[in-house]
This record gives structure tokens, sequence and C-alpha cells, in this order.
């Protein structure tokens, strides 16, 4: 069975973004089509990264249809009663939009500021979901755990999906395992190749079917850079240039990133078509805010949608 493909677009994050730019890209990718809009997350980064929730709120005031997705907020060193309220708040005004995609994520920097050893991540982070999801749905809420104890709490007002879904970001065979169980969807990093992405599908479902869970409920969701030009050289150029910015000079663009004319993009990304299961949404990201540079990208999608 291959799947159906949404396209969604994230939002680059590598310079501060002018909000005039920002409001024409975001309002520039729903009048195209996108299906979603996504957002990163970084505490501490070398490149300029905006509150997740926060701009995911800004984004909802000037959209009316699209998805709104974190790719993926780094939660296992937040407040869990803090996530659950921003989520909520972000669901309330976009109208039932958003998607939280959480992730153990983070430097050791970003840890040590929060004052959270980053030896507790993983189960922080399955704590802080569980915590959340009853806020989002009940109110004193008692809750004595290893990282967080709760007497009576409650979160107003409540998000407007019940559920609110959490997909897990997740790169190991564990981490994968955990998420067949236990999460709503699957955020696949812009580090898997597609081959590697289409495996963990695979690996995904068997796990959620095994366990007595329908796998085709499950949201699957890949991060992809894309670079798209005219000029593939220039394409290439630009992708060097911004995702090496991000991620630093060692990362991989060759291997991981999309890059060349809109024929040539398009021809890559047919590939993903192959997914089993019945969904699955690209979270494609450009490499700048430049609306001509998502027109190029909207060009090379046409065929998947």
């Amino acid at each position: 069975m291959t799947a159906t493909v949404n396209v969604g677009v994230r939002i680059p994050s590598a310079d501060a973004p002018d909000p005039a730019e920002l409001r024409a890209f975001v309002q520039r990718a729903e009048a195209l089509g996108f299906e979603s809009i996504w957002v990163g997350d970084h505490v501490f980064h070398h490149t300029d990264v905006l509150q997740p929730l926060d701009l995911l709120s800004w984004v909802a005031g000037q959209t009316h249809r699209v998805r709104l997705g974190t790719a993926v907020v780094l939660a296992a060193y937040l407040h869990p009663v803090h996530l659950a309220k921003s989520a909520a708040t972000v669901d309330r005004l976009s109208g039932g939009r958003l998607v939280l995609g959480v992730a153990l994520g983070g430097t050791p920097d970003e840890f040590a500021s929060l004052g959270v050893p980053i030896q507790q991540r993983l189960g922080r982070l399955l704590e802080n979901v569980t915590i959340a999801r009853r806020l989002w749905r009940e109110d004193g809420v008692d809750h004595a755990g290893r990282y967080h104890h709760l007497t009576g709490a409650s979160v107003r007002p409540k998000p407007l999906q019940d559920p609110l879904p959490v997909y897990f970001g997740a790169r190991s065979e564990a981490m994968l395992n955990r998420l067949a169980l236990v999460a709503d969807g699957w955020v696949a990093s812009g580090h898997f190749t597609t081959a590697e992405f289409l495996a963990g599908i695979r690996t995904i479902r068997e796990r959620a079917e095994a366990s007595g869970r329908d796998p085709d409920r499950l949201g699957i969701t890949k991060v992809q850079g894309v670079s798209v030009h005219r000029d593939g050289r220039v394409a290439l150029d630009r992708a060097r240039r911004h995702w090496q910015r991000y991620y630093g000079p060692a990362f991989d663009v060759e291997r991981s990133v999309i890059h060349g004319t809109p024929e040539q993009c398009a021809d890559r990304l047919a590939a993903f078509t192959a997914a089993d299961g019945r969904e699955l949404t690209l979270i494609l990201e450009p490499t700048s805010l430049d609306v001509e540079e998502l027109d190029l990208l909207h060009e090379a999608t046409r065929e998947l949608c």
C-alpha cells in the first residue's frame, strides 16, 4: 500500500526573521495550498531560533487553514505544566490545528542551563508527556512521579482537540519501539535518508500492530531539507550555506538535503510515495523565507499531492 502524501513547510531558522518577511512566507504557504507549517526548537544555538510555541501562536493569527506543528519541541528539559498550558493555548487560538512534536534533543549546555541532568532526559520526556495528556483532559490532577509532583493541578482552557496529537521524534530502534506503543505519530528528522525513513515506517508499523494498535492511526511525518533553484549549482551552494550553518560544517548536505532544479527535486521527492501506510506528511524546509523559493518548492511538489 502506498501512502497519500501531504506537503507542509518548516520555517527555516538560521537568521532572526523580519516579521514582514515571515508574515509573507506563512501567508504565501497557505495560499499555495501547503497542508501545514512547522517550526523547530533550541534554547541555545549558534543560529537564531524563535521559541516554537510562541512562534506558532503568532502564525495562527496570520493563517486560517494550515495545520501547525512543532518539529520538534525539545520537551525533556521543560516543565510539563508549562508545556501543557502553552500547547493548549496554541490549539485554542488556532482553532484546533496543533500537532505537538516532541523529542529528547538538546545539548548538554541547554540541559545544564535549565538545571536538568541530561542523563534523565528519556524518563523526563515520557513523564512530561504523560502529565501533559492528563492536564489536557482532566482537572485537579494529582501526580507523584520520579521527576514531578502535582497536587490538584489544572490547565484551562483545555485544547480544542481531544486528544491533542503528540508525535515523537525518534532515531534509535528503542525510541521507535516506544513511539509505536505510546505516541500518536512520528516526526522523522532531516538526518534520515529516504531509505532509512521508509525502513523506520515499517518498523513502527510492525511494533504498533504487534502491540494491538492500528498502525494506520499513527501520523507519519518527515522533516526534509530542500534547496530548489532554476540553477542546480546555486541550489547546492544555498543548501551548504544554510544547513552547515545550522548543523555545523560537518553536516553532510549531499546525503541529507534534496537540492537542484524543480524537476530534479520532484524526481527525488517522488521516492516518498513508496511509504507504507495510509498517509504521510513531508515537512519541507527551504533555505530562506524568500517567497520566490517557496513558489519553486511548490512547483517541485505538485505531483505529490
